[in-house]
């Protein structure tokens, strides 16, 4: 009796400790995945608590396999705490064969990249992290959500 209770207390522990949060900012917003206009912006609220600490940045896109182009263009737009800048974002969603990067789950596929660009968060406040497509075609379908994944240094 006590080895099953410990086993099935080394269980609940190690299942608690799994379902700890991987980030420190870690959210997705849907969008329409027939019909994402390009004036359709996707705003992520971010309260900073700490003054001058690193942080790292992914944008995370999930899109349908059928999605018809290689990648896709973000414009970025950081405001908050004296802050109001922006710039473009190329994420590539396929390889040159046709096979999706990332990881793939019956019809939809996530890519998560790195931001090469370091985001100005240094400051304690709250920002606002926008996003909106840029590419040619709009409205633009096959995207399904936009993330944005903030993890400490």
């Amino acid at each position: 009796m006590k080895k099953q209770a410990f086993i099935l207390i080394a269980v609940l522990l190690f299942t608690l400790s799994a379902c700890e949060q991987k980030h420190f900012y870690n959210e997705y917003k849907s969008v329409n995945i027939k019909e994402w206009k390009s004036t359709d912006t996707l705003t992520y609220p971010i309260k900073i608590d700490t003054e001058n600490k690193n942080y790292q940045y992914a944008i995370s896109v999930r899109h349908s396999k059928e999605y018809e182009f290689s990648n896709i263009w973000l414009k970025v737009y950081i405001k908050g705490n004296s802050i109001d800048t922006s710039f473009r974002y190329e994420i590539p969603l396929f390889k040159n064969d046709g096979k999706p990067y990332g990881k793939s789950s019956g019809t939809l596929c996530t890519q998560t990249i790195p931001l090469k660009t370091n985001l100005p968060l240094y400051k304690k406040g709250t920002y606002q992290i926008s996003i909106v497509q840029l590419m040619r075609k709009d409205p633009l379908d096959g995207i399904s959500d936009i993330g944005i994944l903030i993890d400490k240094k």
